[in-house]
């Protein structure tokens, strides 16, 4: 934990003019918020236990009151007595079923807003639920305890691409601070916001551009976003612009786009999140690929270690969002595979997720039942040119290939793409490769590469 206000700028009317008050009340709350979830996370292990064990049990007991759905799930033990692990794991179908049935658990005499909100549809059709208010705003301070829990610089810019649907007149969104309420108690950045569209050629050089007006800063940028650009444009930019960190979200980061940032000295922190429960867990900054879970948020098991990739054995990841109340989330399958040990390699005495490999559906499957990684994106981009692409296994021996922008395909090309792509999978894969002038994601947020069907 690296906590210390004083490495902050504080400014010079930043304090209260009222009696008998050191902070006004807007900075005080968010403050006091950030403070609270560093002490939860980063404070005594049995103390943060001792607060989770209550969050659930208050959960358990909102649940037993207001959802049919959930008695019939927890039988007749009293809140106190349910123990997590035998509860039974809540699946996208069941979460369905309880929104459809009973809509949100919360109601408006409880002092709350809610509002509906959907997953972001990677793994298939969103699924629609509800939040609270109190869940948006945590999220917001959340991600801004972050900075101050790894003592970033508060003054740094914050820019962030984001996907459009079509193109308007506000493609670019300035505002002079990212930080919230504090911004009247700490010196910050601005923050920017670039809508991108269809990240090729002219589109591309145009966010490129907007990056260079101002120095970029803190980067929030899908790894899709950073995979088209650089297909056309060498992300060399990035350093002269003042990129100091890459806040990658939405997917995996594919390796080669990881040695570019490595190259460039930029560091990254993907941290591991949901659009069902936010943050689950937080980048360690000194072991790659090990994530603090966000134990102010949620609780995480792995269970059922029957998958094996390159050698280690994973098992699904089980969510229970603590402060779920208008659609409960209790020991939530978010089809993700991954690792889980008690404390991080760097000190952090706290669960630490590791070995994360995303959805299950990212996975290619074999026929021998082995399971492997398929990352090709930046090796086809070598081969020809294309706006974005999308591959689907949907059999055992067979992965669809589109690539979009482009009418048409020739003969040479599908072979070498087909000769690339059996490179990484081995060579007892059919590919049907396939020309698009634009790819049709459909309800999808995200824009995964490679999604597995079968």
């Amino acid at each position: 934990m690296n906590f210390d206000l004083f490495e902050h700028r504080l400014l010079r009317d930043g304090y209260s003019e009222k009696p008998m008050t050191f902070l006004d009340p807007e900075p005080n709350a968010m403050l006091s918020a950030v403070t609270g979830i560093a002490l939860i996370e980063t404070g005594s292990r049995s103390a943060r236990e001792r607060w989770q064990t209550i969050q659930l049990r208050n959960l358990i007991n909102h649940v037993s009151q207001r959802s049919a759905f959930w008695r019939a799930r927890i039988g007749s033990r009293k809140p106190s007595d349910v123990d997590l692990a035998r509860l039974p794991i809540l699946t996208r179908q069941d979460l369905r079923t309880q929104v459809a049935s009973e809509g949100s658990l919360l109601r408006a005499a409880d002092g709350f807003s809610i509002n509906s909100h959907a997953t972001s549809g990677s793994s298939g059709v969103p699924v629609n639920f509800f939040v609270s208010g109190f869940n948006a705003n945590y999220n917001f301070v959340r991600n801004l305890a972050q900075y101050f829990l790894e003592g970033r610089d508060l003054t740094l810019n914050r820019t962030r691409l984001v996907d459009a649907g079509e193109a308007d007149s506000s493609l670019v969104t300035k505002e002079q601070s990212w930080i919230g309420a504090l911004s009247s108690f700490f010196k910050s950045g601005k923050s920017k916001e670039i809508k991108c569209f269809n990240l090729r050629g002219d589109e591309s050089r145009r966010v490129v551009d907007e990056l260079k007006k101002d120095d970029v800063g803190y980067l929030v940028a899908a790894p899709w976003h950073m995979n088209a650009i650089s297909s056309s444009i060498d992300l060399d930019f990035l350093k002269p612009a003042k990129t100091e960190m890459w806040v990658p979200f939405g997917a995996e980061i594919e390796p080669k786009l990881a040695q570019t940032f490595a190259d460039l000295a930029i560091p990254v922190r993907a941290n591991y999140s949901s659009s069902e429960v936010g943050l689950i867990g937080a980048a360690c900054n000194e072991f790659s690929g090990h994530y603090h879970v966000a134990t102010s948020n949620v609780m995480v098991e792995v269970v059922d270690r029957r998958f094996e990739i390159n050698g280690v054995s994973l098992g699904k990841v089980l969510i229970t969002h603590l402060h779920s109340y208008a659609t409960p989330f209790i020991r939530y399958d978010l089809d993700d595979l991954a690792c889980l040990r008690e404390k991080c390699p760097c000190g952090h005495d706290g669960p630490t997720i590791y070995n994360l490999q995303g959805r299950a559906r990212s996975v290619v499957k074999h026929r021998d039942g082995r399971l492997s990684l398929f990352f090709p994106g930046q090796a086809l981009a070598a081969l020809t040119d294309f706006s974005e692409y999308r591959m689907r296994q949907t059999a055992i021996d067979k992965i669809v290939v589109e690539l979009g922008g482009r009418s048409e395909l020739n003969a040479d090309e599908i072979a070498a793409i087909t000769t690339c792509l059996q490179g990484f999978t081995g060579p007892n894969f059919n590919f049907e490769v396939k020309a698009c002038e634009q790819i049709d994601w459909g309800q999808s947020r995200k824009r995964p590469g490679f999604r597995c069907e079968i």
